[in-house]
């Protein structure tokens, strides 16, 4: 294999952008208005709790560990029961399922 002549930085070094930890783990959470109702949605790159959710768009499961996407209601958000875990795929398709399923 050929020697990589492209100079290594570490964190820290001169030159490296310093980054905390977590850093851009999260976007900004941002709002939108979906099935009547004005929903908080925030993208997660996912964690290692090793939980698993429903999907509401497709009824699949979403692991803790992957990215996805994390929607609630705005005005009735009491505490974590509300939250709904969408695969990213599916909340991007929100708009073009079946009326009929269990959003909220």
């Amino acid at each position: 294999m050929p020697r990589s002549t492209r100079p290594r930085r570490r964190p820290g070094q001169r030159g490296a952008p310093a980054r905390a930890p977590g850093a851009g783990a999260e976007r900004p959470p941002n709002t939108v208005r979906f099935a009547g109702t004005l929903w908080t949605v925030r993208e997660v790159r996912g964690n290692d709790s090793g939980r698993a959710f429903r999907c509401p768009g497709c009824q699949q499961q979403v692991l803790a560990s992957t990215p996805h996407t994390v929607a609630w209601p705005s005005q009735t958000m009491h505490g974590v029961e509300n939250r709904r875990h969408w695969h990213t795929r599916c909340w991007a398709a929100r708009e073009r399922r079946k009326p009929g399923g269990s959003f909220a």
